[in-house]
């Protein structure tokens, strides 16, 4: 016998005895006590449960978070161009990048909030040929930039080795100074007075240009810089302790360098980082006794916080293809993603990059 069968059944039951009780009452007669319907007479569910499912769509049909938790916090600034192979990075305070390019040596800028590069200075100006470091001198109004020539960019052999002033504001040449003997300058620095310190990935020496000087000058000449050809990289003025950091990308060291109260070089002294640096581009002073750097060798960032001649070593993963160096503005590192292999070895890795180039941020909290 099913369950609707029995319901109907007990119901009736329950209405003759409900009426038949009434009738007795209103004749005054005692009606015998109405019986209750045992609670298994009906069954607490009529309908199987697996009729209507608890959940009619999948709680998979829409994730839970459709971008990677890695990729949500971070900006991407895109640099157009199938070729352009960015190196060089720097923003002013007002959040303006700049990148300049390895191969067509041209320097391009992104207006705040922009989320595109638009040209600003055209190939070869002011004898650019291979853009590499770039710094911005917002108090002396000067887009200072590296122009280096590896005999392998479109400019190649068109101009000789040096440093350059722009016009941050309008992108007009202000100034060129060659590097005595040659060279390859890497990345640039300027500290509170106005002079421009320079690396040399060829030679371990760093170069420096006088406030309102008009020529490049040896400041410190030192093998244990790094005697081997693409030695130093990354540099930077630390303007609390008033001394000059530097790496070495080949050997994956870190240096500091002591400014005498004259202006010359100090002490130079390596610092013992508590794990390798690995293939470090660029360096910036983001703190007191902290300091950070791209890893070419890891797709990411490294923070370094340094106490007295060692330094610990925080590694942040990017994951990105090709890195080169970081411009660091509000607390994050905007990371250039250059597919340089294509450039630097054309030959194994195939002429054509993986486009598109960009700039990543990468937060350094």
């Amino acid at each position: 016998m099913n369950h609707y069968k029995v319901f109907r059944r007990c119901f009736l039951k329950f209405i003759v005895i409900t009426t038949v009780c009434a009738l007795l009452a209103s004749c005054g007669v005692n009606p015998t006590p109405v019986p209750v319907i045992p609670a298994t007479a009906v069954p607490a569910t009529a309908v199987p449960a697996t009729t209507v499912p608890a959940t009619v769509v999948p709680a998979t049909a829409v994730p839970a978070t459709a971008v990677p938790a890695s990729e949500a916090k971070t900006g991407v600034i895109v640099i157009p161009g199938d070729r352009f192979f960015p190196e060089g990075v720097a923003a002013a305070a007002d959040g303006t990048f700049f990148v300049g390019s390895l191969e067509e040596g041209s320097i391009m800028r992104a207006l705040p909030g922009a989320t595109v590069f638009e040209p600003f200075i055209q190939a070869g100006a002011n004898g650019l040929v291979s853009v590499l470091g770039l710094y911005v001198d917002e108090s002396h109004n000067i887009l200072w930039a590296c122009s280096a020539d590896a005999d392998n960019g479109k400019l190649k052999g068109t101009a000789p080795t040096a440093i350059k002033a722009f016009d941050l504001k309008t992108g007009a040449a202000k100034g060129s100074y060659d590097l005595p003997g040659g060279g390859f300058p890497n990345d640039l620095t300027v500290d509170a007075q106005g002079n421009v310190y320079v690396t040399d990935s060829w030679s371990p020496r760093i170069l420096r240009l006088a406030a309102g000087g008009t020529k490049l000058e040896e400041w410190v000449k030192d093998p244990k810089l790094g005697t081997d050809q693409w030695s130093l990289n990354g540099i930077d003025f630390d303007a609390t302790s008033k001394v000059i950091y530097t790496v070495n990308q080949k050997a994956g060291l870190l240096f500091r360098i002591a400014i005498k109260a004259d202006g010359s070089a100090g002490a130079v002294t390596q610092i013992k980082t508590s794990q390798e640096l690995r293939s470090p581009d660029g360096l910036k002073v983001i703190g007191v006794d902290t300091l950070a750097t791209g890893e070419g060798g890891a797709g990411g960032m490294a923070v370094i916080t340094v106490q007295g001649d060692k330094a610990t070593v925080r590694r942040l993963p990017a994951g990105l293809d090709g890195v080169a160096t970081f411009a660091f503005y509000k607390g994050s590192a905007w990371l250039v993603e250059n597919h340089a292999d294509h450039f630097w070895n054309p030959t194994t890795a195939g002429p054509d990059a993986n486009a598109p180039f960009r700039i990543v941020e990468v937060p350094l909290d």
